[in-house]
């Protein structure tokens, strides 16, 4: 009902627009006014209804593919002109001769108005098949794949919207390539710090269990071993659990107001026999105003042992580690900085990422132990952004590097 609506708007204002015409500019008199407008009414409603039959898409699709379709509605257009112009001429009774001869000026106009139908249709048709062709290679697989987009109209604009396409399909290809081969990186190192403490354990546990070491102190001096192999285990599994966690965005800290120089001053605490057994000082500064931070707490001390616990790698003897703390605002900047081997600048924007490692210290007796599987900082970047903060890094080759962190005050 819509499209006969408008097509019956359509008529009338066609059919208003040329009456005027007629009256004004071609000079038809005004006797013969009202008889033209029933003829034009007449035939352009048979022609207007047969045209709207013969251009719907079922009609037009038999046509063939663009080119014959736009051929297509150019014979429409040329038959419904031949009908109205048929129907004026038996209205004015012409001459059979007359009648003849306007026939024959009509099918010859028709054939051009088809021949250059064909020649405008052609390369309309060409780039509807480039933009076609583009979109079957791929369909095959070929992710470099790009069609010309020349031109202005809508044509060239799917071309673009195509090409566009295109460019996100393969940055999409690249990233699922690169997250591949960090979950292959990171299943071979998980792998490989799971065996080593389980391998560890077991030869220990056999040695105590099958009486190599009589003495108690012996057997006392393995089951210690033992028992820290276990603790790294645990700490594995631990990050294992959280960053998965963190990966399907199923964490959801258990937010509420605390005391982070507390914290500060506990985890400090924990690591001072590590930093000074590597000959490396722990230097904490906190402002008196921070407190009360909305923090996990549990989960907070996460992020800081995973930070302390990576300078401590990182950092040679005689060195330092400083963590500060001060409010900015309406939240707090926590700032771990240490004086150990910085970040390359080819690594420095990947060390948030999983199984991202640089390159390994020394080994260091503080860091014995510890897991290589890349998850430490990985899963502090995830905590802090659950928490509703960023976390940021800065460094220079042989200058140390500063990692700092934003949380939202209380």
């Amino acid at each position: 009902m819509r499209t006969v609506g408008v097509a019956l708007l359509f008529l009338a204002g066609a059919l208003g627009t040329t009456l005027l015409a007629a009256a004004t500019l071609f000079g038809v008199p005004a006797e013969d006014v009202p008889r033209l407008a029933l003829v034009l009414a007449v035939a352009g409603a048979g022609a207007g209804l047969g045209g709207m039959l013969l251009t719907r898409p079922a009609v037009l699709r038999r046509f063939g593919g663009v080119r014959g379709q736009l051929v297509g509605v150019g014979l429409v257009g040329n038959l419904l002109l031949l009908g109205i112009v048929v129907a004026g001429a038996v209205a004015m009774f012409i001459s059979l001769h007359d009648f003849s001869i306007l026939l024959t000026m009509l099918l010859f106009a028709s054939l051009l108005a088809v021949g250059f139908g064909l020649r405008g249709a052609s390369p309309l048709a060409r780039r509807v098949e480039r933009v076609r062709q583009g979109t079957a290679r791929l369909a095959g697989g070929e992710l470099q794949t790009e069609v010309p987009d020349d031109g202005h109209d809508e044509i060239s604009e799917l071309a673009r919207d195509f090409n566009h396409m295109v460019a996100k399909l393969r940055e999409m290809a690249e990233r699922e390539r690169e997250l591949e081969r960090a979950r292959r990186d990171l299943i071979a190192a998980v792998s490989h710090d799971l065996r080593t403490p389980l391998a560890a354990t077991l030869a220990l546990v056999e040695a105590v269990a099958d009486g190599v070491t009589p003495d108690p102190e012996t057997q006392t001096r393995y089951l210690s071993s033992a028992r820290r192999e276990l603790s790294n285990l645990s700490r594995l599994v631990d990050d294992l659990f959280e960053f998965v966690q963190i990966d399907v965005g199923a964490l959801r800290p258990n937010l509420e107001p605390a005391s982070l120089r507390d914290l500060i001053s506990d985890t400090l605490a924990s690591f001072r026999p590590q930093a000074e057994q590597g000959d490396v000082r722990l230097i904490g500064e906190v402002s008196e105003d921070v407190d009360p931070v909305l923090m996990d707490l549990p989960r907070m001390g996460r992020v800081l042992h995973n930070l302390i616990s990576n300078a401590l790698r990182y950092t040679p003897a005689g060195g330092m580690i400083f963590l500060r703390v001060e409010p900015q605002g309406a939240v707090v900047r926590v700032e771990v900085l240490d004086t150990g081997t910085g970040i390359s600048p080819e690594d420095l924007p990947h060390v948030f990422e999983r199984s991202f490692r640089g390159d390994e210290p020394q080994a260091h007796p503080k860091v014995k132990g510890a897991s290589r599987a890349g998850l430490g900082l990985a899963i502090a970047q995830g905590l802090i952004e659950a928490h509703g903060g960023t976390i940021e890094v800065e460094s220079r080759p042989g200058e140390g590097a500063c990692f700092y962190f934003t949380l939202h005050r209380a």
